[in-house]
């Protein structure tokens, strides 16, 4: 399995009390583990990008299930598995890719991510190769 919503809600607090604005609405969604792509389009304020944070736990849902390579995450934080292990194996292109390169070349952008999860220098750079 890869990753699968199961009637997932996504709520942001209003800028009046008790106010809330749906950016997802009871979302079902299921995306393979092997030899499938996807890619989100839509209008802005349809949200992608809310969609997108969830698919490896940058947001939790405000009602329902994402389940990432069979670990199932809610809205409770308490009894989410690892999030470190979800995001070894979740990664994105973002549309600007200005916008997504920090480091002085794009290999040492590409060994950003193995090295914060505890690789040594060797280790992330066979990776990025």
């Amino acid at each position: 399995m890869g990753i699968s919503f199961k009637e997932v809600s996504h709520f942001y607090p209003g800028l009046k009390k008790k106010q809330i604005t749906t950016a997802l609405d009871s979302i079902n969604l299921e995306i393979s583990s092997t030899n499938e792509f996807v890619a989100i389009t839509g209008k802005t304020g349809s949200g992608k990008s809310t969609l997108i944070q969830h698919m490896n736990a940058l947001m939790l849902p405000s009602r329902g299930n994402v389940i990432i390579f069979d670990k199932v995450i809610t809205s409770n934080k308490k009894k989410n598995p690892k999030l470190k292990e979800i995001r070894k194996r979740v990664g994105f292109v973002f549309q600007f890719p200005e916008y997504q390169l920090f480091e002085e070349t794009v290999l040492k952008d590409i060994m950003f991510a193995p090295l914060n999860f505890g690789y040594s220098e060797k280790e992330a750079k066979q990776k990025a190769l």
